[in-house]
């Protein structure tokens, strides 16, 4: 198995010189592996020409586009650390990853919708004195790639540090993951394999591609194995339909609401989609009924369950695209990665089918977060075990079932500890429920009961929701508050912030569903 990107790619331009690697119908983009090859290098030609180099930080901030790949890739052929943000960044973003990662260049899209990258970078350099180079991939980017220096890439190591990618956590500012190229390609390959992508396959997704399973799931996994790369600038459903058709996708990755709205979606019935095979559907509100329906449905028979995050180098587990249970669990360790479910607050270990905190150990945990050593050591404890925060239990066969959420979500009503997941999935199980958040709102008496905000498809009762969670779970979890909203707040990369939705409890800004 090929440890360094770079290796990757020269070996599939060698294997398949014409075979389509990166394809962006939007664009009407396509690039071989050959040309992707020879474009990458001589952009690292041009960036070295103009003094970078083996360690410097170079980020990047642009929608899905063909030009996105070249640039991870020149990085790694130049011993760059790749520094990729995200798209929805505003000034006080990306004035703080800039300053934050160190960049010593970024290179960027003029502007996204309406969001002027370049107008907000311009306005932020007087504060960004290590920033000595800003290259737009509009007008710069085909000056610097016609250049063609004479370049050699750097002898390829793969413990060197590859990428430093911003989480998206939903509370304060976002910590850089530091990543090895040899943990990005082992979780990228080894994920590959167990989805059965092959040579010639084809994997789209609308995942953006600053996200780890965009970068490296999906890019370094297509590229892991000589399959194609299909990039859509962002997720509507009927564009999806267009694409998959149009381009015979093989694969398809997503995530829960994705999958829900390309199944829901009136005009599927007039796509070809046979040529799907499998897939991957990320998130902690997964729901099996819906994976299986789609699977069933699309058709898309092998679509399975994954479960991951950016300090793990991006999934941790990953089912076999046959595997019977890929779609009530997430499945297996993948190669190098040992899990272990400990209790949230003693930290001992648990016992098969008892909900925990995971946690996972191996080479493809992160180096630590860039400039935070605090924070690393608070999240990577006992030698080199992750703290994922997330909660679930493992099988005794081994299989990891994500439940009960994220930990620090956790209510504690009187001494219970209860977990919003399992209470959202049963009123997500309702009609008249679009979309849901459980928090726990503060209580004189119990410390914290249990609330629920709620996006709504129909009208519907509170006590009727109620009713549907006592005939579910048990009593002191059912929610005594649910509020009604018609939107949510989301972190930049669309997750709820239950945080902000706690604020907004305790001060009466949502209403209260009657």
């Amino acid at each position: 198995m090929m440890l360094h990107p770079w290796t990757a790619l020269q070996h599939a331009a060698k294997a398949w010189p014409d075979a389509d690697a990166l394809v962006f119908p939007h664009q009407e983009a396509r690039r071989s592996f050959a040309q992707y090859r020879d474009d990458a290098q001589a952009l690292a030609g041009a960036l070295a020409a103009r003094g970078l180099g083996a360690g410097d930080h170079i980020a990047l901030l642009a929608e899905n586009r063909v030009e996105w790949a070249v640039v991870q890739m020149a990085c790694a052929a130049l011993g760059a650390t790749f520094v990729p943000l995200n798209t929805h960044y505003r000034k006080d973003d990306l004035a703080y990853a800039l300053k934050q990662s160190d960049s010593k260049a970024l290179i960027c899209s003029t502007q996204y919708r309406s969001n002027p990258y370049l107008e907000n970078v311009t306005a932020l350099r007087p504060q960004l004195p290590l920033l000595a180079h800003v290259f737009t991939l509009e007008e710069d980017y085909p000056r610097l790639v016609a250049e063609r220096h004479a370049f050699t890439p750097v002898v390829p190591d793969a413990h060197a540090t590859a990428a430093l990618l911003y989480t998206s956590g939903t509370t304060g500012f976002p910590k850089g993951a530091l990543l090895s190229h040899r943990a990005m390609m082992l979780v990228a390959a080894n994920s590959a394999l167990r989805l059965g992508v092959e040579a010639g396959d084809r994997w789209t997704s609308i995942i953006p591609l600053f996200h780890c399973a965009g970068c490296i799931l999906n890019l370094l996994g297509c590229l892991s194995q000589g399959a194609a790369y299909v990039g859509v600038p962002s997720f509507d459903a009927e564009n999806m339909f267009r694409v998959i058709e149009g381009e015979r996708c093989t694969h398809l990755s997503g995530v829960p609401t994705s999958y829900l709205a390309m199944l829901d979606h009136p005009a599927r019935a007039g796509y070809d989609l046979s040529s799907l095979k499998a897939g991957s559907c990320g998130g902690a509100d997964c729901n099996p009924d819906v994976l299986r329906r789609c699977a069933e449905e699309f058709p898309m028979p092998g679509l399975s369950q994954v479960y991951g995050q950016t300090e793990g180098g991006t999934l941790f587990v990953c089912p076999e695209h046959d595997d019977p249970l890929r779609w009530e669990t997430a499945g297996r360790a993948l190669p190098g990665y040992d899990l272990r479910i400990v209790h949230p607050e003693t930290l001992e270990d648990l016992p098969a089918g008892e909900i925990g905190e995971i946690q996972a150990k191996g080479p493809m945990v992160m180096e630590g977060y860039y400039n935070k050593p605090e924070a690393t050591a608070e999240t990577i404890i006992d030698g080199g075990w992750l703290r994922t925060g997330d909660l679930g239990y493992l099988r005794d066969d081994g299989r990891l079932v994500i439940a009960g959420g994220r930990l620090r979500d956790m209510i504690i009503r009187g001494g219970e500890n209860i977990y919003p997941a399992e209470i959202e999935a049963v009123l997500q199980g309702h009609e008249a429920v679009a979309e849901v958040a459980v928090f726990g709102v503060p209580d004189d008496y119990y410390g914290e009961i249990v609330g629920a905000a709620v996006k709504l498809a129909a009208p519907v009762a509170a006590s009727d929701l109620q009713a549907l969670c006592a005939a579910r779970i048990a009593k002191f979890k059912v929610p005594a508050v649910i509020f009604a909203v018609e939107r949510f707040p989301l972190t930049p990369s669309g997750k709820i912030r239950k945080v902000e939705l706690r604020d907004w409890a305790r001060e009466k800004r949502m209403e209260r569903l009657a």
